[in-house]
């Protein structure tokens, strides 16, 4: 999970209207061009990934050759959508989205491409182009996308069962935010700011924000 306690408050609404215009998510094995994992938040791309991937490797390529280089992170525009890029030994990530990403998403792409290379560095070279290995660890990886890139933001979140978290420490509008998590199994971060819209989106916002980097709410990877 990312530590939130560093983030201005003022950010949080930032990221969550982000997150709300990312559409998919490759990672591209970087020699061979091949996506070994991909996710549509929205069914809006409709090219294949395989040709998707292959035109955008060959763009980093051209730009590698330019400044002798992998470059660390880039963009470019592909059909309507801003396409941020993070390249890390071996791997790429791609994310497509409506608008351009926050700073605190871009530096999260980054983590998750270094992790990528480390977790799956024994097939970074000589690949026999096999999926299985990524298909295996699909909920590892979602899962760690799902925090890093906060898309949690777009499912449902429940309440821990950590015995040892104080309940009292919470603030009452923490309370209260936990007592609706808990009556609602779909209850994601848009259903709360509708059930709480007499507060301040900002104010909403950064309880949950709070409440998620505390353990106190448990968030998912998928709907």
């Amino acid at each position: 999970m990312n530590d939130l306690t560093n983030f201005p408050s003022d950010r949080f609404r930032d990221i969550y209207q982000t997150v709300f215009m990312i559409q998919k998510i490759l990672i591209v094995h970087h020699e061979t061009s091949l996506p070994v994992y991909e996710k549509d938040v929205e069914n809006t791309i409709p090219f294949n990934s395989s040709m998707i991937t292959g035109i955008l490797e060959a763009i980093s390529a051209i730009g590698q050759e330019m400044i002798g280089r992998p470059t660390g992170f880039k963009k470019l525009v592909f059909n309507g959508f801003v396409v941020s890029g993070s390249y890390f030994n071996g791997f790429t990530i791609y994310v497509f989205s409506e608008t351009d990403l926050q700073k605190e998403i871009e530096k999260g792409m980054q983590k998750i491409v270094s992790w990528f290379s480390t977790a799956f560095r024994s097939i970074k070279e000589n690949w026999d182009g096999s999926l299985d290995i990524f298909k295996i660890n699909k909920s590892i990886i979602e899962n760690k996308i799902s925090q890093t890139l906060f898309l949690w933001l777009l499912y449902p979140l429940q309440t821990s069962k950590n015995q040892q978290l104080e309940k009292e420490n919470l603030s009452i509008f923490g309370k209260s935010i936990l007592e609706c998590v808990g009556k609602n199994e779909s209850c994601t971060s848009a259903r709360l700011l509708d059930n709480f819209k007499q507060f301040d989106e900002e104010e909403i916002l950064n309880e949950i924000f709070g409440l998620v980097d505390k353990g106190y709410l448990v968030t998912s990877s998928h709907d």
